[in-house]
């Protein structure tokens, strides 16, 4: 148990102590008496092959580092150097020497990543004004913002990585791999998420309009980067994929300032078009809905195989207003027209039966019946 707990100390030591290139100072001694030192001629061969200790990382470092060669196995800590007050001293002048030896290349880093915090700070601030003067919901603006803060400061922080000599190319590999693996998996979401940046590009709509996407006709609550979300005429919200928005026809009801209203209506062959059309738009008179130009007006649409099919057109301000006052318009257009004793036809069928044997006892048998 007692090894356990020096490994376990000295391991905690290996992940928070700064490293640096470092050798035991006994072991420097020993070395010194006994390792002949090296010839004159042979000094320049080492130093044009051994890479100086300010390029070199800190992995290698601490693997340089007498706590690197105990992980390595190269070094023992038995429960007499645990003792000896010295050794403790030699670890801990070793990681002062490492964290001395690495102070500029950490200056240097964390003045790259204070550049960098700089540069997000400014380009989000620039980037959340724009989406509130376009009225951009907040769930974009937050989405954004953080695209910004790992895309500017993931920069940073491989430049830092770089000066310090950390294999962060080796990692971002790695990671760009599993990346790769996760975007054949979530295909369908990247696909909302691609849509849901071109809608926020494009800008079909925006919150608060009233559009019509396949069928379903809403104001528009909110966009998110996978999906819309609109209600409808019955107060239910609609989540449709954004993928699906881009994908069906869209209709902005709210692009105009009016929008207009089409009542259809059928009179007989036998009434006149005029009375029609001036009781049609008599019944607008006093809606302040109603907007005056463009003027109301009734065309005919069609001559139908039992009535003249009439289309009275007017103008709203309230898109959403649209489709009950097309049902309120149909009630009264309909009592205008009972009132004034126009007639409104209905589909009748005649059916002619030829004089034969056959209808003739029936006949027969029916007036035997009445006497």
């Amino acid at each position: 148990m007692f090894r356990c707990a020096i490994a376990i100390i000295v391991g905690l030591m290996l992940f928070v102590a700064p490293t640096a290139k470092g050798q035991d100072v006994g072991q420097l001694e020993q070395a010194a008496v006994t390792v002949d030192p090296p010839p004159p001629t042979s000094e320049p061969t080492t130093q044009a092959t051994t890479q100086p200790t300010g390029k070199r990382s800190f992995v290698n470092a601490m693997m340089d580092t007498y706590l690197g060669k105990v992980v390595r196995g190269e070094e023992e800590i038995n429960f007499t150097k645990v003792k000896d007050y010295e050794f403790w001293v030699t670890i801990i002048w070793d990681l002062v020497k490492t964290v001395l030896s690495f102070v500029p290349r950490i200056i240097a880093c964390f003045l790259f990543l204070g550049v960098f915090y700089l540069i997000y700070r400014g380009l989000r601030k620039l980037a959340t004004r724009k989406m509130k003067d376009d009225n951009v919901d907040t769930s974009i603006r937050d989405m954004i913002g953080g695209l910004l803060k790992w895309t500017i400061m993931g920069f940073g922080v491989v430049i830092a990585c770089n000066q310090l000599g950390i294999p962060i190319v080796a990692m971002l590999t790695g990671v760009s791999i599993i990346g790769l693996a996760v975007g054949f998996a979530a295909q369908e979401t990247l696909a909302n998420f691609i849509a849901g940046i071109v809608i926020f590009l494009d800008k079909p709509f925006r919150v608060g309009d009233w559009v019509e996407v396949d069928g379903q006709e809403g104001a528009v609550t909110r966009v998110t980067f996978r999906s819309t979300r609109f209600t409808n005429l019955d107060g239910d919200v609609v989540v449709m994929p954004n993928t699906a928005m881009l994908q069906h026809m869209i209709i902005n009801k709210s692009t105009n300032p009016v929008t207009r209203v089409n009542v259809p209506i059928g009179i007989a062959y036998s009434e006149s078009i005029d009375r029609a059309r001036e009781i049609l738009l008599g019944t607008l008179k006093g809606d302040h809905r109603v907007v005056s130009k463009p003027e109301p007006e009734v065309a005919v649409r069609a001559c139908a195989d039992s009535s003249v099919n009439l289309m009275l057109h007017f103008w709203i301000k309230e898109e959403r207003y649209e489709d009950a006052m097309v049902w309120e318009y149909l009630e009264k257009c309909k009592k205008a027209l009972d009132e004034a004793g126009v007639s409104i036809p209905f589909p009748h069928m005649q059916l002619m039966l030829e004089k034969t044997p056959a209808i003739e006892a029936l006949a027969k048998g029916r007036d035997m019946k009445m006497e």
